[in-house]
């Protein structure tokens, strides 16, 4: 019998890496080092080294659940839109995400889950469960600025936070409660991708 082995987090990226003209690798790898992702990346460890090694990289660095979104990212930031787009569709393939919501079902404030609502719905229902248990918020909040729905002064006063619950509230309370449904609605689908077992605990689907 033959068993075809599925592909890994490190082939989806190394696949890309492939696709990548040899300016656009160095442009990657150059903005990598510049975002302000946590844990920062050090030039020393993508200088010099192949599209395998960075790819390796950015699975111990950023872990594997995160590092599609990370390499997206950046390659949006570095204007190779198409390569991030296809990217991004192999990594949401049995990945929970909003897209996969069914409309089916009804909403209660005590119980409300993603098939009986939108992601906004969902962050305004549960936030205060959100604020007492969401941890790592550095993450979440890098990738909310590399998508622009976070100013640089937003993310620095909100980084300035001491606790974890603190960084949250703010993040719900400010700049989410600014951004209205669209901001909210990212929130939900950063926390299915990098929370998905608390979402889930919480009542999304």
């Amino acid at each position: 019998m033959l068993y075809i082995m599925e592909k890994t987090t490190w082939d989806h990226i190394h696949n890309t890496f492939d696709d990548l003209s040899d300016e656009q690798f160095k442009l990657f790898t150059d903005k990598l080092v510049d975002s302000r992702m946590q844990p920062r990346t050090r030039r020393n460890a993508v200088e010099g080294k192949d599209r395998s090694d960075v790819a390796r990289h950015i699975i111990d660095n950023y872990t594997e659940t995160s590092a599609i979104d990370v390499t997206v990212l950046i390659l949006k930031a570095i204007g190779c839109s198409n390569a991030a787009q296809e990217l991004e569709g192999l990594g949401k393939a049995g990945t929970p995400s909003s897209a996969n919501i069914s409309a089916s079902g009804t909403s209660t404030t005590a119980n409300i889950s993603a098939s009986a609502c939108s992601g906004a719905a969902f962050i305004d229902a549960k936030w205060s469960d959100l604020v007492q248990r969401t941890t790592g918020l550095e993450a979440i909040l890098d990738i909310l600025l590399m998508r622009g729905i976070l100013t640089d002064e937003e993310y620095s006063n909100i980084m300035a936070e001491h606790t974890q619950q603190k960084m949250m509230r703010a993040l719900i309370i400010g700049p989410m409660r600014a951004a209205g449904d669209g901001g909210k609605n990212a929130l939900y689908e950063i926390l299915m991708k990098q929370k998905p077992y608390m979402m889930k605990d919480l009542g999304a689907q």
